[in-house]
């Protein structure tokens, strides 16, 4: 009976001690991965130092031994780029705005304060080569109901009116004929004299024509001027919206950005309401050099411009036709009114668009 009770005790010690050992063993393990997620560099990897920023360095102020640091980076990432030399930044003037923990790179510094005019601006950044940018006018009606955003892609519509022009003088058809009559009989000695006169009988100005049923000769003379006519076309396709208004001048920013925190309140009356921002009077669109020449051309000749709004990510070209009054006719089966012995009244002289005022409705 005793020795079994030896027994039972020694292996209630043996079951003790392996339990031991198994948590002490499983702590050591818990140690060694904790190390591992904790960042601990990589046995051999190799590091260097780079140049950064130890703290915000201003555009145009000069860099100071404390504005620097050197941080540990990747041996076999370091390239032409990165500075690992604080000496070569120290002295130097900052070309931009430099944010704290930004490695610091040649085109950042310079040791000529000229230098600093020709840092591009973030619009210019964000024009890809080949392109240019370019300003043209808007209002709520031709700029898609002011839905445009930077980034969006638009399509450029055109409208303007032809008339028929003499080529030689460029003048509105048509034209008037000068008719010169002498004022006697001129003799071999004496020189004559002619006068001349607009006379609106002349031929270029009418035309004959035979009446249909008494057969008599008419002569025919227009009513009014030349009627200009419609035409309307795409012009760009696919540009993109670079910015919608003004771009904000330096000085504005600055004024913003200090009455932004800590600004004293404005008084306002009670019936005061808070005065929002004006619509948009100007769009910039990125577009090639050949379509910027377009849209000046456009503007100088004072056509009318209407932008559509594309969906986003659609590059699809597609061909379009140039939509006068007799393409409207001939492809949407138009029909032209015919002469009713009834009409409307008051008569309807003139087609007009709905008024496009705030809160106001079609008459």
């Amino acid at each position: 009976m005793r020795r079994g009770r030896v027994l039972i005790l020694l292996a209630f010690v043996l079951i003790l001690g392996a339990v031991a050992i198994y948590l002490v063993m499983n702590r050591l393990g818990g140690d060694g991965d904790a190390g591992t997620e904790g960042g601990t560099p990589e046995p051999g990897t190799d590091l260097g130092l780079i140049v950064t920023s130890a703290q915000a360095i201003t555009r145009g102020s000069t860099i100071v031994e404390e504005n620097l640091a050197l941080s540990p980076f990747p041996v076999e990432l370091i390239d032409a780029n990165m500075i690992t030399d604080t000496s070569l930044v120290i002295g130097k003037i900052a070309r931009m705005d430099i944010a704290q923990g930004v490695t610091i790179t040649p085109n950042m510094i310079t040791d000529h304060p000229g230098d600093l005019v020709f840092v591009s601006s973030e619009a210019a950044l964000s024009i890809p080569p080949g392109y240019t940018a370019m300003a043209i006018p808007m209002n709520r009606l031709s700029g898609v109901a002011y839905a445009l955003r930077a980034g969006d892609r638009v399509d450029v519509l055109i409208a303007f009116l032809v008339v028929d022009l003499d080529a030689e003088f460029q003048t509105v058809l048509p034209n008037l004929t000068g008719v010169f009559v002498s004022p006697g009989s001129p003799s071999v000695s004496t020189p004559v004299y002619l006068t001349a006169s607009n006379d609106q009988q002349s031929t270029e100005l009418g035309r004959i024509e035979t009446e249909p049923v008494t057969g008599q000769l008419l002569y025919i003379l227009p009513r009014g001027e030349q009627r200009p006519r419609l035409v309307t076309q795409r012009l760009i396709e696919n540009a993109t919206v670079l910015h919608v208004g003004n771009f904000p001048l330096e000085s504005q920013a600055t004024a913003e950005a200090a009455q932004g925190v800590g600004a004293p309140a404005q008084p306002t009356g009670q019936d005061a309401a808070p005065a929002g921002p004006a619509p948009p009077d100007i769009v910039t669109l990125i577009v090639t050099p050949q379509d910027a020449l377009a849209l000046n051309w456009a503007l100088k000749a004072r056509a009318d411009l209407m932008l559509t709004l594309r969906g986003p990510g659609d590059k699809m070209l597609t061909e379009t036709t140039s939509v006068t009054f007799q393409y409207l006719l001939e492809n949407y089966r138009i029909a032209i009114p015919t002469s009713l012995p009834y009409g409307l009244e008051p008569a309807v002289l003139e087609a007009t668009n709905p008024s496009l005022s705030e809160g106001s409705t079609a008459e």
